[in-house]
């Protein structure tokens, strides 16, 4: 695991590359997909880059967004898994090949989601950190007590 933190510590700054890497696949899934992600990494993009100046408000758009991408990353699954049964019916050579394009392109863009979210979590864990629920953060922040057992002798 720090091995992993290393690494995405070391290529954070690379972050606004992924991120429109992620824009540029979500604008060619519209093509046969109303597609959001396009949207999501253009302001992602936004955040990360051109609103420093406001770290209270960048942090805060940083949690939402974070979770957007979270949740987004499960419609984006079910909806893969639910159109390439549908579409893998089709067999019309043109709108065939394009459904498969927009498929593979659709995996690829769940697995750098995964990327995305793995490098923010290591990069910004203290702002996601602070948008846990006082409880949570209290336990997280404390030492849990040794284990007692009770003695029945």
């Amino acid at each position: 695991m720090e091995k992993v933190k290393q690494i995405a510590e070391k290529h954070s700054d690379k972050l606004k590359y992924l991120l429109l890497i992620g824009a540029f696949i979500g604008l060619m899934n519209t093509f046969c997909r109303a597609d959001y992600n396009f949207v999501i990494y253009l302001y992602m993009f936004y955040v990360w880059i051109f609103m420093k100046e406001d770290p209270e408000s960048q942090a805060r758009e940083k949690t939402t967004l974070f979770y957007i991408l979270l949740y987004s990353v499960v419609i984006d699954i079910t909806w893969c898994i639910f159109w390439s049964n549908k579409w893998s019916l089709i067999k019309e050579d043109i709108e065939s090949g394009t459904h498969g394009l927009v498929i593979s392109l659709s995996w690829i863009g769940i697995l750098i989601k995964a990327v995305v979210l793995l490098v923010i979590i290591v990069s910004e864990r203290h702002v996601l950190k602070g948008s846990l629920p006082k409880a949570i953060n209290e336990k997280l922040n404390s030492e849990y007590l040794p284990q007692m057992d009770d003695n029945f002798e």
